[in-house]
């Protein structure tokens, strides 16, 4: 059961003397987990937590939370920088990183409900030069799953992490419980 997980790059726009440069940002280094198996055994062995059993699910920043339902998240592409000139808020340091929904339910998921909740209640960035706009406005159907980019503000000498996702849907059945991806970025 390997969850297609879609990479973005990231990317950072600055504005000096009203020329537009684009700077890359500074890779951050994922040390949630210490795995030294393939990406292949990996899969193999369901490198996923689900929420069968508790109010909440708590997986390391590089894996796989999966619902009972069969809705997976997944974050990917960490990277640091600081907001732009014309972000919310800007001039601040952030994590940015990709989040993945895939929809296994047979719901339609509204993704505009999809709550993110930054590390130690920081701010999230909106920043559209950087391509930090929130989670698109659109709905994902069964069997599809979408990627986009978001960025919380975290201090430059912050290394431990947490992120949470709960996404919910178009049915009755409401929220889903809260998905923590916590470890540490170097």
């Amino acid at each position: 059961m390997a969850a297609a997980v879609v990479g973005c790059s990231l990317t950072a726009c600055s504005t000096t003397g009203g020329t537009r440069t684009d700077t890359a940002p500074p890779a951050a280094t994922v040390s949630a987990s210490q795995d030294t198996r393939s990406a292949e055994e990996a899969q193999e062995t369901q490198d996923t937590q689900d929420d069968s059993d508790s109010d909440t699910i708590v997986v390391a920043l590089d894996k796989t939370a999966t619902w009972n339902n069969g809705v997976k998240a997944h974050l990917s592409g960490f990277g640091r920088g600081t907001s732009g000139e014309y972000a919310s808020p800007s001039g601040e340091p952030y994590l940015a990183f990709s989040v993945t929904l895939q929809n296994g339910s047979e719901s339609t998921i509204d993704l505009v409900l999809v709550s993110l909740s930054c590390p130690d209640g920081a701010e999230e960035v909106f920043d559209t030069d950087a391509g930090f706009g929130g989670a698109p406005d659109t709905h994902l159907l069964p069997g599809k799953s979408q990627t986009w980019k978001a960025a919380c503000v975290f201090p430059k000498t912050a290394k431990d992490a947490q992120i949470e996702i709960t996404p919910t849907d178009s049915s009755d059945s409401g929220w889903y419980r809260p998905a923590i991806f916590t470890g540490q970025v170097r």
